[in-house]
């Protein structure tokens, strides 16, 4: 079976499936950590109880916020797995690709859903329409 972890700093990763599922109802199997959130949380323990029920046959596909940074390298350890599949800095595009995937994806079409979800962003630059304006004052 497919499952999404989604672990972030804050409230970045309920607030990023809250977003999926207001556009794309509920995809299930979407699990979220938002790390440093309550004082009394354990990141490295929820970590492992997650990963403790994660069966052979399942693939799990961990989405964090940055690389490199405090939750992403808890995981890490995970993400040696066959089965696990660990990307860092993820975008809503992404998100939304795996969540509809089919079950049994493969290295080669996450790194593609990754460089799909990249091409989503950019910046939008916009010329002012100077002429409306002066063609209502005219």
């Amino acid at each position: 079976m497919k499952k999404i972890l989604i672990a972030t700093h804050g409230t970045f990763a309920s607030g990023a499936e809250s977003t999926v599922k207001f556009l794309m109802g509920d995809v299930g199997n979407i699990t979220c950590i938002n790390a440093y959130v309550d004082q009394d949380e354990n990141l490295a323990e929820t970590l492992e109880q997650y990963f403790a029920r994660v069966q052979p046959e399942d693939q799990v596909i961990v989405l964090t916020d940055i690389k490199g940074g405090s939750v992403n390298q808890k995981i890490v350890p995970y993400a040696v797995r066959e089965n696990v599949f660990l990307i860092a800095g993820f975008n809503l595009p992404l998100l939304v690709a795996l969540a509809i995937a089919p079950q049994g994806i493969t290295r080669e079409d996450v790194r593609q859903y990754i460089e799909d979800s990249k091409k989503q962003m950019e910046l939008v630059e916009l010329e002012a329409d100077d002429s409306r304006d002066e063609d209502f004052f005219a």
